[in-house]
């Protein structure tokens, strides 16, 4: 029904999680590596307000696909929380972030997960931590880029 785009920081997991209680350091243990990525969403809702947490949930608020960056392995270099993304279409900057809108740290949402879901976590699955920009809906034609600092950038086009 409705086609956008979040600026997001994502992770690969380095070991299958398993048990336990995790803090956003103990989580950092977790990653083997992070990346750019675009998360696709698809509200397929005439007013998702509508829905209540449990069918947003079920749905996985929107997901629809998408799209990653190259790993960046030495990614302890620096503050995810400091870092920066912007989201553009066509061109012009629509929205501005920092990592730290996630939770107040990225790690801070991978360890709520761990926590939930601890044992579901699998080596070499991706996390998605949390948008750095609030959605930004797309139209045929449009071409949107994500820029997150010292993680790079993406692009996808929308020809339908």
């Amino acid at each position: 029904r409705r086609l956008g785009i979040e600026c997001e920081i994502v992770v690969e997991l380095a070991r299958d999680v398993g048990e336990g209680t995790f803090t956003r350091e103990t989580a950092a243990e977790l990653v083997g590596a992070v990346m750019a990525g675009i998360e696709i969403v698809d509200d397929r809702y005439r007013d998702y307000r509508t829905q209540g947490v449990p069918t947003l949930i079920a749905d996985n608020f929107f997901n629809a696909g998408c799209v990653l960056g190259e790993p960046v392995r030495n990614w302890r270099a620096f503050d995810l929380a400091a870092l920066e993304g912007r989201t553009l279409i066509n061109g012009e900057e629509v929205g501005r972030g920092l990592g730290s809108a996630v939770l107040g740290h990225p790690l801070a949402a991978l360890a709520w997960l761990a926590n939930k879901r601890g044992p579901r976590l699998k080596r070499g699955q991706f996390v998605f931590l949390g948008s750095l920009v609030e959605t930004k809906w797309l139209n045929a034609g449009n071409v949107a880029r994500i820029e997150i600092s010292s993680l790079g950038a993406l692009e996808l086009t929308v020809t339908a």
